[in-house]
């Protein structure tokens, strides 16, 4: 039988489906279930995403509470000591609270009840103080006040959603989140509260951002499966020519090779390229979310403005000084390139925590009494613990957020032991708020502030000096003494941003 008519006596039988043909239909199901996945790992991601911001959220309105509570436990202990009488010391304690904001967008705040259920204090809704607010519920009925309420008898704080416009102003009621603990000297019960609306907002911008990467991703890998079915047709033909002739010559052993192989081969390398596009992705979401911080850095910065470019500055003396370190012998273990990097970012965060300062205490134009220093120190915890909250959420190790959090605790402790929040004392103080230190103070010894003037740049390294082993490690001021032109120079030059 000639070749051509074996040909047509294949066609006459109907032949066998080509395995080329089969093809388009497999990448079509390929495709379908890429893109299931897809839509569904970035659902994940999402709820995900809501989990964590609300598990932050959550942080925040404890570290409200603890706040309350640090202002309490500093009047009552003045109450003790016969400073202030009962009346006063309470009434001092519900006037200081009410000013308490916290949270990224200081929208948090803190309310308080006595044992039978009486507003003591409001700061949205004064109209409420005194009344027995028990039988309060929201929109959809939740007795949320009632709710606060057993946790204080079972004295098991715990957090309660509900939904309420507090302004009382004809305003849309929001989602919220509340957190009940108790205060046993005065038997009040402290509730820290604070809106889920922005989380919600954030949640639903991800998903439609997702939703345009996936079309996105579809039209490309929709390409891509076009050029690859283009080029195994015509490998296919290429192939049946070769064979043809060969068969015509009387090689009958012949064959088309399993078209399966370069098939797969191909399909994997279009998910590489995907996977490749998602890593890509992923970089760009991380950049963002990084600029974010960033962003939050300045705005924490932003509330107390009284020091312009302090961030900027601070940076580049630090980096200065992990840079000229990082030379020095018992240094050059803990200073590499990526610990210069993370230090170069890390600083920004350092006072991350003033936002949950009451503004009250923060903008003061004056030296701070005690229990309001007591506040203020507090930064340094809400700042750790946000930046913490953050990291653990990521799931994977940061240095850069490491280094963060460690900067935010302890960049006020003391070579010698006398600082605060934890009293570290040498070494046990981490190498990052070491190096800090210097940076900070020399930059808030050589500007203004309502309370002083700026130093003049050789009056600091005196003043600084004379606190080698005390406040400072000695080799990271010994450091800034050699690199003290390249600091004035710094200084200068960021005098006007």
């Amino acid at each position: 039988m000639s070749f051509t008519a074996a040909l047509a006596d294949i066609e006459s039988k109907g032949g066998k489906p080509s395995r080329t043909g089969q093809v388009p239909r497999i990448l079509a199901v390929l495709l379908t279930i890429l893109i299931i996945f897809i839509g569904w790992t970035f659902f994940w991601l999402a709820q995900s995403n809501r989990d964590a911001l609300l598990s932050a959220r959550e942080d925040e309105i404890v570290d409200g509470a603890d706040a309350a509570v640090t202002i309490l436990s500093g009047i009552e202990r003045k109450e003790r000591e016969g400073l202030l009488s009962n009346r006063q010391a309470k009434q001092t304690a519900l006037d200081l609270m009410k000013d308490l904001r916290f949270g990224p967008f200081g929208n948090g705040f803190v309310y308080v009840l006595d044992r039978n259920g009486v507003m003591l204090m409001h700061p949205l809704s004064s109209d409420l103080v005194g009344e027995d607010v028990s039988p309060l519920s929201d929109a959809y009925g939740t007795r949320f006040i009632a709710q606060l309420m057993k946790l204080y008898f079972r004295e098991d704080a715990s957090f309660v959603e509900y939904e309420m416009d507090w302004a009382g102003e004809g305003g849309m009621a929001v989602p919220r989140l509340a957190y009940a603990t108790v205060f046993a000297e005065y038997d009040w019960v402290v509730v820290a509260d604070a809106p889920l609306d922005d989380i919600e907002l954030a949640v639903d911008e991800q998903i439609q951002k997702q939703w345009l990467v996936v079309a996105v991703m579809c039209i490309v890998l929709g390409v891509i499966i076009t050029i690859t079915l283009k080029r195994l047709l015509l490998t296919r033909v290429d192939e049946l020519i070769k064979v043809s002739h060969a068969i015509a010559a009387g090689d009958y052993s012949a064959r088309v090779d399993n078209p399966q192989t370069s098939e797969l081969a191909t399909l994997c390398e279009a998910i590489n390229q995907m996977a490749q596009g998602i890593q890509e992705r992923d970089a760009s979401i991380s950049l963002s979310q990084r600029t974010a911080v960033f962003a939050l850095a300045k705005l924490a910065e932003a509330r107390d403005n009284e020091t312009g470019g302090h961030l900027l500055r601070v940076r580049e003396y630090a980096t200065l000084l992990a840079t000229k370190l990082s030379g020095r012998e018992g240094w050059k273990e803990i200073i590499d390139e990526q610990f210069i990097r993370d230090i170069y970012d890390a600083v920004m965060l350092h006072d991350i925590g003033k936002v949950g300062i009451p503004d009250v205490i923060l903008l003061k134009p004056a030296s701070l009494d005690d229990h309001e220093r007591a506040i203020m120190m507090s930064h340094t915890l809400i700042g750790a613990n946000t930046i913490r909250a953050a990291r653990q959420q990521m799931q994977v190790e940061s240095g850069f957020l490491t280094m963060a959090e460690e900067i935010a605790r302890s960049h006020h402790e003391r070579w010698d032991g006398q600082g605060y929040v934890e009293m570290l004392k040498g070494r046990d103080i981490p190498a990052a708020a070491r190096i800090f230190s210097v940076a900070d103070v020399y930059d808030a010894l050589t500007t203004s502030r309502p309370y002083k003037p700026a130093y003049s740049h050789e009056d600091t390294v005196e003043m600084m000096t004379a606190d080698r082993g005390k406040r400072f490690d000695p080799d990271v001021l010994d450091s800034f003494l050699a690199s003290a032109g390249e600091f004035n120079r710094i200084r200068l030059e960021f005098a006007a941003k």
